[in-house]
This record gives structure tokens, sequence and C-alpha cells, in this order.
């Protein structure tokens, strides 16, 4: 890693001990090993839980937020389904049926590259095409999502005048090399800008929710005394849960296991209120004793 960055933890490292040669083909069962970094993560306190929740395609609804782009605001809002799945539906025009993983994950790439300013060349590397086939998906792209192509277009013209973009709460990043900087700062620029919206505005909204449920779990504010709804309801957990990481879009908290369902509830609420947007934040939910053996949780409405 160049910077320390706990999202890049490794799951699952594979490893081989016990040999000096490159005779691979005589390694044993017990000379290969696979490690779970993240097992190593662990409650502070004895038998408690690690629950966490993370945004769904959070940059994605906000692109879809941004752009106003009618088909893609209309497929994020959509309770059921999978949204890269249906987006390569209206795409390729097929029935969601008869798209294969690898077009539904292809498209999720494209989409992703298309959100961080990638040029045909390095779609094309990321799709495993030719440079002509991902400059045609492009065109494609930007023909079946009008406003999202618009929308980009409009991100760099109003960079370029002010100097700066804008997150959703406000935060500005200057980016001065979208003018006074050569061909390929120019073309950095561009890409930074867009990305900065996207990633800066998903950024704003967690701490937003971070706030709030840091606030619940560690009673800042009287239940008694409150007027928020969500605090009353959840002032129990003062105590029986702490907030232990934020990583990107995701949180992290160590809770009593009696208390699971209600911190898995707090979470869901506080992430999927933390802004108003033109499509649903949605969050996915997970409970394990360690951080690398979570596994789906649903908490049931309160």
């Amino acid at each position: 890693m160049e910077e320390p960055n706990l999202q890049c933890v490794e799951h699952v490292v594979e490893f081989d001990t016990g040999k000096s040669d490159k005779d691979y083909s005589s390694i044993s069962v017990d000379d290969h090993h696979k490690i779970n970094a993240r097992d190593f993560f662990i409650p502070t306190k004895e038998n408690w839980l690690f629950i966490t929740a993370d945004y769904s395609q959070i940059e994605l609804r906000l692109m879809a937020h941004f752009s106003k782009d009618h088909m893609l605001v209309e497929l994020l809002k959509k309770p059921d389904g999978d949204v890269f799945t249906m987006i390569a539906s209206r795409w390729a025009e097929k029935e969601e049926a008869l798209i294969s993983s690898k077009e539904r994950e292809n498209t999720k790439r494209f989409i992703y590259g298309i959100l961080y300013g990638m040029g045909a060349n390095s779609l094309a590397e990321q799709l495993q095409c030719s440079t002509e086939e991902a400059a045609q998906k492009i065109q494609s792209f930007r023909r079946f999502f009008p406003g999202v192509s618009s929308w980009l277009h409009e991100v760099v013209l109003s960079c370029r005048q002010k100097g700066f973009v804008e997150t959703l709460l406000g935060r500005r990043r200057v980016l001065t090399k979208i003018t006074a900087g050569n061909s390929k700062e120019k073309a950095k620029a561009q890409r930074q800008a867009v990305n900065s919206i996207c990633q800066g505005s998903a950024a704003d909204i967690i701490k937003v929710a971070m706030i709030r449920v840091h606030s619940i779990i560690t009673n800042r504010t009287s239940a008694a005394d409150s007027t928020d709804e969500v605090t009353r309801k959840f002032s129990e957990l003062g105590g029986q849960c702490h907030l232990i990481l934020q990583v990107h879009d995701e949180l992290v908290l160590e809770v009593d296991p009696c208390m699971v369902a209600q911190a898995g509830r707090l979470l869901q609420i506080c992430m999927e209120e933390a802004a108003s947007l033109l499509v649903p934040l949605r969050t996915k939910i997970k409970v394990g004793k360690t951080w690398g053996s979570l596994e789906p949780f649903h908490p049931e409405p309160c």
C-alpha cells in the first residue's frame, strides 16, 4: 500500500511455507495457508460483536442526484433488484433475466470508470476490449443517460470558470490546474472535478450519519429532553455499543449481543436519513465476532 488504508486490509491472504525451490507441484496441504487479516480485529469487550453498515452504490446515487438523469433516477428509486443488472438490461435492451454475470460486472466497471473520468484507453483495459469498442460504449452510454453526460460536461465547464468544485454540503476543492496546467494536468483536473464532487459528497453524508450515531449512543442528548424521535427510541443503546471505525462509506461498531437488532436499526436509520437526495440511500448491515467473519444481518423495522 502506498498509504495506510484500513479499506485495503486484505480479506484473505494465501501463502505457502516450507519450500525453497520453485517446484510447487510437491506442496502438501499442510504447506498451504489461508489467513484472513481482518479476523485479528476483535471487539474490545468479551463476547461483544461487531456490527457494520455501509452504503450501497452511494457514489452512483450521488451521480444520479446531481445529474437528475431521468432513467438513472428511476432505476435507483426501485426498492428491489440489482442496480447494475437493471442498468445493463436497459442499456443492452435485454430482459434482466438474460443479463449474464459478466455483463453485469462489465456494466459496473464501466459506470464507475465513467464516474472516475476514465477515457477510452483506460476503459478498454478495464473491460478487456479494444479502444474502439470502449469509445463506442462511451457514446452509447451518453445516448442512454443524457442527463449524466450533460452533468459531466457542466461540472468541467463550471470548474474552469470558478476554479473549484463543491460537495453536497458546500466543501470546496480548488483545481487551478484545470486551466493553468499542461494537457496532462488539465485532463487529471477534469477527472478530479467529477470525482471530488461524488466522493466528497459521500464523505459529507457519512460524517453526518456518524455524528448522529455517536451522539445517540453516547447519550449526548438526554432522551427525556430530546425532540428527536430516533434519540428517544434508541437511548437504551447508551453504553451498550461503541463507534469503532469509519472506513470510507462504512461505519463499524462494537455492540452487546442483546442489543444487536437495535444497533442495526439505528445505523440504518441514521445513515439512510443523513441526506435528502432524489434517490434513496441504501445500506447493508453485517454482524460478526470479528471484522473478518461478518455475515449479512437484516434488522426488523421498529
